[in-house]
């Protein structure tokens, strides 16, 4: 394979790893009482009040984390990658990721860096060792997959936006109350309005005693599953619940891909030259 081949193949692999960078950095979610109004619980309160704690109580700046991921295919066969993110969160919801690929070898020292502004535009970079600079590189689509993962990049920002939607954008209804593994959770439906997304409805269960999101459905139109996500191994890291392991089925092709942190840090103090063009190029440290 020639150079310039070779380097359109990991622009294409790397460049989808932008878009759930936020994904994979944003999965604490926050906790409090469960809402009431008027004596009872709705969707909209539990929502709204989920919200407020992640933007006061359970709010950071800055997140380093390593993670290892292990997609699986329907007939048992198995990938692995090792990852670091860094990400760091700006005024005016504008943040700063950077992203290095630790194994396997043939991915070793890759890295991905992306300057997002929501009121601007954003920029991104890749970084190959054997070229030796970062080359600025296009987004991928939000619909394809993460680094081959059952994780699509629509799929991270659901799950790290959710609590965000407005009334303007999703309708809510609280189904049902149930019961799994002796805890109690509130089963909410989201039904997009205002959004283009590729599903039709997501129902999440909020854990009733804290209101810890674990566990999501992505539905069609009709209510078919398509995707389940279960998150598991809640640990706090200071004063926030952080899920450790996560796993996405896949419905439609019977693969699955699980996700674990080993290790998580909030608030370290990550300097802007730590997400850098000039950081990327000297890789991790």
């Amino acid at each position: 394979m020639t150079k310039v081949s070779e380097t359109r193949r990991w622009r294409a692999t790397i460049c989808r790893t932008w878009l759930a960078v936020a994904g994979f950095l944003g999965l604490a979610i926050a906790l409090s009482e469960p809402a009431q109004i008027a004596g009872q619980t709705t969707a909209r309160a539990l929502l709204d009040e989920a919200r407020e704690l992640s933007q006061t109580t359970r709010k950071w700046t800055d997140r380093t984390q390593q993670l290892k991921l292990k997609i699986i295919d329907r007939r048992g066969g198995e990938r692995n990658r090792e990852v670091e993110i860094k990400f760091k969160k700006y005024p005016e919801d504008r943040s700063r990721s950077i992203v290095f690929f630790r194994s396997p070898t043939d991915v070793k020292g890759v890295g991905m860096l992306q300057w997002a502004n929501p009121k601007g535009k954003d920029e991104q970079w890749l970084y190959l060792p054997e070229l030796g600079k970062p080359r600025q590189i296009a987004g991928a689509a939000k619909k394809e997959s993460f680094v081959g993962t059952d994780f699509s990049y629509e799929d991270l920002a659901i799950i790290t936006q959710i609590i965000d939607w407005t009334e303007s954008e999703a309708n809510c209804e609280l189904l049902r109350d149930e019961d799994i593994d002796n805890q109690r959770f509130h089963v909410v439906e989201l039904v997009p309005t205002g959004k283009d997304l590729s599903y039709g409805k997501v129902d999440v269960w909020m854990r009733a005693d804290d209101l810890l999101l674990l566990r999501f459905d992505m539905l069609d139109a009709s209510g078919q599953r398509l995707k389940h996500l279960v998150m598991s191994d809640v640990r706090n890291v200071g004063s926030i619940p952080t899920p450790f392991r996560m796993e996405m089925r896949n419905e439609q092709n019977g693969s699955r891909t699980t996700v674990e942190f080993t290790e998580i840090k909030y608030d370290s103090g990550l300097a802007d030259d730590e997400l850098s063009q000039r950081a990327l190029e000297h890789g991790p440290q």
